[in-house]
């Protein structure tokens, strides 16, 4: 039987770079010299803030809120926090030593995320959670075979059925499938190499799930890490929510071309969105510049736009733009998948360097009017937005 949870904090923290003060409010300075976009800061304390996966449902349709993770520097222990896009406040939603990030569910308007092998929900109107059922399976902790690592990534249009990336046992990477009318979980997917899925199921009313495979994965003897990806880079397998009838898609995974590893849905159709690596031979240096977009049914894929060292993508709801950054310089740019035209959003002044948290991974929030993105350029990586008004697409459509 399901209970209800108290929130995990019962007030907004006011981090942000909008002061109460009439005389100070917000400065000049903050707008975005190229754009002239206001920048909102909406982290601002000694902690690591970010969101990571840009694919995530991590907002509200209307884009009120949405989700971001916070840790200590040197800790593994996250904590997820729900930001308003209005007030511009923060407030701390889970604090569970295990919770995985919490995402979407477009069938009853709550945020859902596992602890453990508890699947628990967030009302939005309180911030109470509810813990609706332990999962009972040998895939799953309850029987220490399976530990959720990334927990749910994407759920189908139904908000039926949920897919998580775990590792076995053995430390073999699979994605699961959950379905929350049967309580159940099994294996979606699996492949040795899939060591980081990036599983996303599109919100077609044929719905299909999109595994990043990342070939040629090489170990030392103590089991370190060595090569993350073959000399073919990674490959996309397009297949039904039960792993069936896979499909590699025809981009990347050749000596001449590689997807970068950042890709997802294009709105709600069955196409995928990538970024590129390219070379004209074997051993001329690799470029990258291209947004490329592919089919599942045709399996063909069409270059949508070419410019700087495009790099994380995401696109809107409705499938007409995306967002992307440059991993030479920390630009922020929108694009339409129509017409191949982009425009700088604004200069993150994030350092692209080792640690994900230091990558923009910017993000559409809710429609194509908010964005928000990562930036160390305070020196921490904090999390920060802004407003895109409609006369800025005018110059893209």
């Amino acid at each position: 039987m399901s209970s209800r949870i108290p929130p995990a904090a019962d007030l907004w923290r006011r981090e942000n770079n909008w002061v109460f003060d009439e005389e100070v409010a917000f400065q000049n300075r903050f707008n975005d010299p190229n754009s002239g976009l206001p920048i909102y800061q909406l982290t601002n304390e000694p902690i690591v803030s970010s969101n990571i996966y840009p694919e995530a449902p991590i907002s509200t349709p209307d884009g009120k809120h949405f989700i971001f993770s916070r840790r200590m520097a040197l800790s593994s222990h996250y904590t997820y926090w729900i930001a308003d896009t209005e007030t511009h406040w923060i407030r701390q939603v889970t604090d569970e030593e295990n919770a995985t990030a919490p995402i979407f569910n477009p069938k009853d308007g709550c945020f859902y995320y596992l602890d453990n092998a508890n699947l628990k929900r967030i009302f939005l109107e309180d911030f109470s959670r509810e813990l609706l059922f332990t999962i009972d399976s040998n895939l799953f902790p309850t029987h220490g075979a399976l530990i959720p690592t990334g927990g749910l990534r994407s759920f189908d249009k139904t908000g039926r059925f949920a897919v998580l990336t775990a590792k076995t046992e053995k430390n073999n990477m699979v994605t699961a499938l959950i379905d929350l009318e049967d309580r159940t979980v099994k294996t979606a997917y699996s492949d040795p190499e899939a060591l980081n899925p990036h599983p996303q199921i599109s919100q077609n009313v044929h719905s299909l799930l999109l595994i990043q495979v990342n070939n040629g994965i090489q170990y030392d003897k103590e089991g370190n890490l060595l090569t993350l990806v073959g000399e073919k880079g990674a490959s996309l397998v397009a297949c039904e929510i039960d792993g069936s009838n896979p499909v590699l898609l025809q981009v990347g995974f050749s000596l001449l071309e590689r997807i970068q590893g950042h890709q997802c849905w294009v709105g709600k159709e069955n196409k995928v969105i990538t970024t590129t690596h390219r070379r004209k031979t074997t051993d001329a240096e690799w470029i990258q510049d291209q947004i490329v977009m592919i089919s599942v049914e045709e399996n063909i894929p069409k270059v949508i736009s070419e410019g700087p060292g495009f790099t994380h993508i995401h696109t809107d709801p409705e499938g007409r733009f995306w967002i992307s950054d440059c991993n030479k310089s920390g630009d922020i740019y929108i694009g339409s998948i129509e017409t191949g035209k982009y425009k700088l959003v604004c200069h993150s002044k994030s350092s692209f360097g080792s640690a994900q948290e230091t990558h923009p991974h910017p993000f559409f929030i809710g429609n194509k009017n908010i964005i928000g993105w990562n930036s160390d350029c305070s020196g921490i990586p904090q999390i920060y937005m802004t407003k895109i008004p409609d006369g800025f697409f005018n110059a893209i459509e």
